[in-house]
């Protein structure tokens, strides 16, 4: 299924392609970028991953991930971004490393509440 976040041409040709499970993945300049445009998007970076990138394979090596308090979307998805964009910052990577960034905007956010209730 395609997430929101494949829908915005702006943030895919930020992409340096996709992983096996077709998630798009990033170089380290590429994610900052995408985080801002994430925000700029009104969807949430709800974590990042960081993968090490052996021919076929990947081996994760760092994860981060963010729960915040009740707020009003556009609050929780410049929080969270921060926090992404933050760990981000922390955790520069070569070239042999991927970031993934793990997301939900609005309309998918809801449609999971949906699926809880039903």
């Amino acid at each position: 299924m395609t997430s929101d976040i494949e829908t915005i041409e702006s943030i895919v040709a930020e992409a340096n392609g996709k992983t096996i499970g077709g998630e798009l993945g990033f170089t380290f300049s590429s994610a900052l970028d995408a985080v801002k445009l994430c925000t700029v998007h009104g969807i949430a970076v709800l974590g990042v991953e960081i993968f090490h990138v052996r021919g076929e394979t990947y081996e994760t090596t760092k994860m981060s991930g963010y729960e915040l308090p009740d707020q009003q979307w556009g609050d929780y998805v410049s929080a969270n971004n921060a926090l992404a964009e933050e760990f981000i910052r922390l955790n520069p990577a070569g070239d042999e490393h991927i970031y993934v960034l793990t997301t939900s905007s609005w309309r998918e956010f809801c449609k999971i509440q949906e699926m809880k209730k039903g």
